[in-house]
């Protein structure tokens, strides 16, 4: 089978590798967040195992992210004709390497307190050692790299949109990160633990005071109406999503993926329900993932 062969059944493969301690394990954090199917540490000479598995599983691996363990020459060597390069390379198949400077590495790992997996005292003096062994090995795979990132200087946030970048450009991804979902709930039920963000619409009119009401939700046309006939359940709808056109550009770029926002009544029957439903309804949902739930209905 060709290599072309090999990659056709995917609709995006990204191999992801580079030095211990740059930034792996975050780049395969972001391909889970991005709806990939990850594998970590996969050994070199399973690959062809795999690519020939995932071929008979239908759709289920068609955006998949492996994280590749070269650990030695011998991996090396089986991998790179495999990948290809340049023209020879399929365009469903992109390969990221991360690389960071010796002193970032020595730092990262000394704050995590980790071992280098690839220390070796028969061989190295010090981490430097192990550091700059592995960087040579590496380097033949690094020069067929469709992306290099150097994150010397980069925090996880900063890592994680200069890939997620990468990845719209292939248009492997959409541009909508962000799930908001808005939870309705009572407070007499209790808080949800799980909320970024909490509102209290118990200011409103309540519901469940018209006894013709009190049995409905807040999805009912007619509770809704209700509601909505107050101005300052209008007035609070439009003044909250306009808070949240500023707020929620500001947790993207900061690399959330999930903003929970918890909206509060009584009961979470009535107001918070409608409430909810309104607020989902203002967030555009070609820019971000939207969705809307009731806890206590």
């Amino acid at each position: 089978m060709s290599s072309a062969e090999s990659f056709s059944h995917f609709k995006s493969l990204i191999i992801v590798t580079g030095l211990s301690g740059a930034g792996k394990s975050t780049a395969m954090d972001l391909l889970g967040d991005s709806g990939y199917y990850v594998v970590d540490n996969l050994p070199v000479p399973l690959v062809t195992n795999f690519l020939g598995l995932s071929a008979s599983t239908g759709d289920r691996y068609s955006n998949t992210g492996l994280l590749l363990d070269i650990d030695s020459q011998e991996s090396r060597r089986q991998i790179l004709p495999l990948i290809g390069s340049g023209p020879s390379r399929p365009t469903n198949l992109k390969v990221i390497f991360l690389d960071a400077d010796t002193r970032s590495i020595v730092k990262r790992y000394s704050e995590t307190r980790r071992p280098h997996p690839g220390f070796d005292p028969s061989r190295d003096k010090s981490l430097e050692d192990t550091i700059e062994r592995e960087r040579a090995r590496l380097q033949p795979v690094k020069e067929t790299a469709d992306l290099v990132v150097d994150t010397s200087s980069f925090n996880v946030h900063a890592l994680k949109r200069e890939l997620r970048d990468f990845l719209e450009s292939l248009g492997a991804v959409t541009g909508r990160h962000l799930r908001v979902n808005f939870l309705s709930f009572g407070f007499k039920h209790g808080v949800p633990l799980d909320c970024d963000l909490i509102v209290d619409v118990r200011f409103l009119r309540n519901p469940h005071f018209v006894e013709s009401l009190r049995e409905r939700d807040g999805r009912e046309a007619e509770v809704r109406e209700y509601v909505f006939a107050s101005p300052d359940a209008h007035e609070f709808v439009s003044r909250y999503a306009e808070l949240l056109t500023f707020l929620l550009p500001k947790y993207q770029f900061e690399g959330k993926a999930y903003l929970n926002i918890g909206v509060g009544c009584t009961g979470g029957k009535h107001r918070s329900v409608a409430i909810a439903e309104a607020l989902s309804a203002k967030i555009p949902g070609s820019e971000y993932l939207v969705s809307v739930k009731h806890r206590d209905i």
